[in-house]
């Protein structure tokens, strides 16, 4: 039997081509909202489970129980619509690629995949996580996010830090994750390069050169790795790790949009899909303008 439970999601239905998205470790469904509603205003059906486990609140499960999850989820939209997507921020994109690895997918958009804790602003101490399998007693202790909280943005890092404050959980997940749910975290890691290879599906990355968790030599390794034929790497410029609530969330809605539609038209004898148009750097910045004045 399956072990998901499918009320804990969101589906946004709008046809037959169905993006499934992950969000990150420790995180929740608030996560990945911005991108579903965007994904779905587009015309495309969008699937995003809360999975159990792995998400903010609920006891920590192994990596592999998170890579069956996802298998099932993906198994079960397969038999639902004509084409499945997979789609994952942070740790979830790790988790998509993973499952890609595994299980047949149209498509894989991997926005700032965590494959490793290596950005700039990780305490000086990030040496010590290789150890984390081997510390005793590991299930009672917590890392708590701190400043920048993955955020160029300054008024996206207000809001997100007010959250905390008030409610200890934001858009972002929660003020603490356990070093149990990191431990794991770096076993899903290493699964997931070793695995790389196997993803054969056309796949699209997106990671900020500036990415404060994850550098990006690690989306360059990847995009190297891959066994897809078709890929693509999209450097951000004006972000930090959580590119899509970040200053280039704009660019990153659109493109995973674009390549998702491209690779649906080219699997069809007819186009599903119209092309979004391009959107030039002036007009994401007025865009953006408009969006912190509303």
């Amino acid at each position: 039997m399956d072990q998901f439970n499918v009320t804990q999601e969101i589906h946004l239905h709008a046809g037959q081509h169905v993006v499934l998205v992950f969000h990150g470790l420790g995180a929740n469904l608030l996560e990945v909202s911005r991108l579903a509603d965007s994904l779905h205003h587009a015309g495309l059906s969008v699937v995003a489970p809360e999975l159990s486990g792995f998400c903010h609140g609920s006891a920590c499960t192994s990596w592999q129980a998170w890579v069956e999850l996802g298998r099932q989820h993906v198994r079960r939209l397969r038999s639902q619509y004509a084409t499945v997507s997979l789609c994952g921020l942070s740790m979830g994109a790790t988790l998509a690629l993973a499952v890609a690895a595994e299980e047949e997918v149209d498509s894989l958009v991997l926005l700032a995949a965590a494959l490793a804790y290596d950005g700039w602003a990780m305490p000086w101490y990030r040496f010590l996580l290789d150890l984390l399998p081997i510390v005793p007693f590991k299930a009672h202790y917590q890392y708590r996010e701190r400043e920048p909280y993955g955020l160029k943005s300054p008024e996206m890092r207000a809001m997100v830090k007010k959250a905390l404050r008030s409610d200890h959980v934001s858009e972002l997940g929660g003020e603490t994750i356990s070093l149990a749910h990191l431990t794991e975290g770096l076993r899903l890691i290493r699964h997931a390069r070793r695995g790389v290879s196997g993803v054969t599906c056309p796949t699209l990355l997106m990671h900020a050169v500036e990415d404060d968790t994850v550098c990006i030599r690690n989306a360059e390794w990847v995009l190297q790795k891959l066994g897809a034929h078709r890929k693509e790497l999209i450097y951000l410029g004006d972000c930090y790790h959580m590119i899509t609530m970040d200053n280039e969330r704009e660019t990153v809605m659109h493109e995973t949009e674009r390549f998702i539609k491209t690779t649906v038209n080219e699997l069809l004898d007819s186009p599903a899909f119209e092309m979004p148009g391009l959107m030039s750097r002036e007009l994401r910045r007025s865009l953006r303008a408009a969006s912190r004045a509303a």
